[in-house]
């Protein structure tokens, strides 16, 4: 008995003498070898979006593609920037195109019930009459989802094609930040990572052989910030008449129905509704509605009668999507139709 309890304390030793030799850290253990990098790029997590917005209520991600034909010298690049701040409600959609001499650069920012967009340099101001916050991530992903062949980030941009690489890593211990590079003879990367444990939050990536290029950038919690204007022009209401009136045995009717998919609701009393007629050869109002007086009629200076009838097809009290607007009139000679919007201060246009 003595025996086998020696034998088996010596075996006990030597079995603890083996692990001890492993190495085990106890500092900075977030630092990432080329192996341990290569791993972390082949999980299906190492990139995931709609999950970084839902663990961060502020969240940006940016992206640029640009691409190059060698053969006939041309460029195009495509960018998007996407932003949210929950605890404000806030969120902002940018996209800017650029490929074989055509350009569209357009923003959106959302913030309660109050829009501003952005078209080039120009920043105007909308409004909504019943906001409705959508996490903008979330909503790019359902329409990419119901659109699969529409334009959209590419956040499902998978990082696993790095992996096997030879990186180059170095670490920057007071902020946990970690930039890798790699060369494999056609794509040359550069990766961005922070945080303990390490989280992917830049891409960049260039095709050496046909000179594409690809960049994403994530930012989170206090380096987010999305500015709401004020001061910019307001832009009337999109709810117009149709150019082509109904004409009727004895009347002339303009009938609109609010588009599905309308989510800019409007408060009825900011709009008016005109009766619109050739006065000296110049055109005039000669009948008003505001729309919260709707159902009206109403008889104008000339003895013409004009009404206003709205459908409210919700119930909700509010100019919105499957509503119908209708103006019918007897009014005889050059006559038409237009809506005044008394929030911008503008047409939302006119028709005749």
């Amino acid at each position: 008995m003595r025996a086998f309890i020696v034998t088996t304390m010596l075996f006990t030793m030597s079995l603890t003498g083996c692990l001890s030799d492993e190495t085990i850290c106890t500092e900075n253990c977030w630092k990432l070898d080329s192996d341990s990098l290569n791993e972390l790029l082949s999980s299906p997590d190492a990139l995931d979006i709609l999950y970084l917005a839902e663990v961060h209520d502020d969240l940006r991600v940016s992206t640029l593609t640009e691409v190059s034909s060698q053969g006939d010298s041309q460029q195009g690049s495509i960018r998007w920037n996407v932003a949210k701040q929950d605890a404000s409600q806030r969120s902002s959609i940018g996209m800017a195109i650029s490929i074989q001499g055509t350009q569209l650069d357009t923003e959106e920012v959302v913030s309660g019930n109050m829009t501003n967009i952005r078209v080039g340099s120009a920043w105007f101001q909308g409004r909504d009459a019943s906001p409705e916050y959508v996490d903008p991530f979330v909503l790019l992903a359902l329409q990419a989802m119901a659109d699969p062949e529409g334009n959209y980030p590419p956040f499902g941009f998978d990082p696993s094609i790095f992996s096997g690489f030879e990186w180059t890593i170095t670490a920057d211990i007071p902020s946990t930040q970690q930039i890798a590079t790699a060369n494999d003879g056609s794509i040359s990367s550069i990766l961005e990572l922070v945080g303990d444990p390490p989280l992917l939050v830049g891409i960049q990536m260039f095709n050496l052989e046909d000179g594409t290029s690809f960049r994403l950038d994530i930012e989170t919690g206090q380096d987010v910030s999305i500015e709401l204007r004020s001061d910019v022009p307001r832009i009337p209401s999109a709810v117009t008449f149709p150019t082509n009136p109904y004409n009727l045995e004895d009347a002339t009717e303009w009938t609109t129905v609010i588009p599905e998919g309308f989510i800019m609701e409007v408060l009825p009393s900011e709009l008016e509704v005109h009766g619109l007629s050739e006065n000296d050869g110049s055109l005039s109002t000669t009948a008003l509605i505001r729309l919260s007086d709707a159902p009206k009629n109403i008889t104008d200076t000339h003895g013409s009668w004009w009404e206003l009838d709205w459908f409210d097809s919700d119930i909700d009290g509010l100019l919105s999507s499957d509503d119908r607007l209708t103006l019918r009139t007897n009014a005889t000679g050059t006559i038409g139709a237009g809506i005044w919007d008394l929030w911008a201060e503008d047409w939302t246009g006119t028709v005749f």
